[in-house]
């Protein structure tokens, strides 16, 4: 009996009894949005208290517009693309915060619980989307393709529509939009060291620009996004 309860107690030392004094933090992850697509992110901390610490966050993600939807080109070998999409829309947010525990890992396989919000700048980068089209020869036998800016007034006809261009196409022509962004939630770490844990975040954000976005034609452009999000990260202590 007593050396159960040894072991009993050698299985639940407290983690945080002793416990080294961490000064920062780096995480990676990954998320997805509401917004139909996900993104990169990297955090970086560092405690202003044992339960308290700030932070700078770095974010890139994918923007979706509700409306998008894929369709196949008219070719042999179809190539998908979203018909009337002017732009192909990324946020790279930059921002500071705080993560604030509201309940920490006592033991090495316990949970614990956190409030997380970053508030900051936010760069819309808005690449222009490119179609191949196809062109008929005088002779009506034959044709070729070339590679073209979307432009609703020129491009309704679907069936002389191969798909989208090469990705880079058009690249060097992506503009820029400054905006600010807030995001808030919760999340849950857990791991076997308090060094060297993963977490699950969730929560809101919120993103606003001076003027709407070009995403797709003939649509309202929207300058205020509001949406939902979870990241699955990796986090080290030092």
């Amino acid at each position: 009996m007593v050396v159960s309860a040894k072991l009993t107690h050698a299985q639940n030392v407290l983690v945080t009894e002793p416990q080294l004094m961490y000064l920062k933090t780096q995480q990676f992850g990954i998320s997805l949005n509401s917004f139909g697509l996900g993104g990169l992110n990297y955090r970086h901390g560092w405690h202003k208290s044992g339960k308290a610490q700030s932070h700078f966050e770095t974010e890139l993600v994918r923007v979706k517009h509700p409306k998008e939807v894929r369709r196949a080109g008219f070719s042999d070998n179809p190539v998908k693309y979203t018909f009337g999409r002017q732009n192909m829309v990324f946020f790279w947010r930059t921002g500071l915060g705080q993560t604030k525990a509201i309940t920490e890992r006592p033991y090495k396989n316990a949970l614990g619980l956190n409030f997380v919000y970053t508030i900051g700048a936010n760069l819309a980068l808005l690449k222009p989307i490119y179609l191949d089209v196809y062109y008929p020869n005088e002779t009506g036998f034959s044709g070729f393709l070339v590679s073209e800016r979307y432009d609703p007034e020129k491009h309704k006809d679907i069936f002389r529509i191969y798909g989208n261009s090469n990705f880079f196409t058009g690249i060097g022509e992506t503009s820029l939009r400054l905006g600010g962004h807030a995001k808030a939630g919760l999340s849950v770490e857990w791991g076997h060291f308090n060094d060297d844990y993963k977490m699950l975040e969730a929560g809101l954000t919120l993103d606003v620009f001076g003027s709407g976005l070009p995403m797709m034609a003939n649509l309202p452009e929207k300058n205020i996004f509001v949406g939902l999000y979870i990241s699955m990260n990796w986090a080290f202590r030092k």
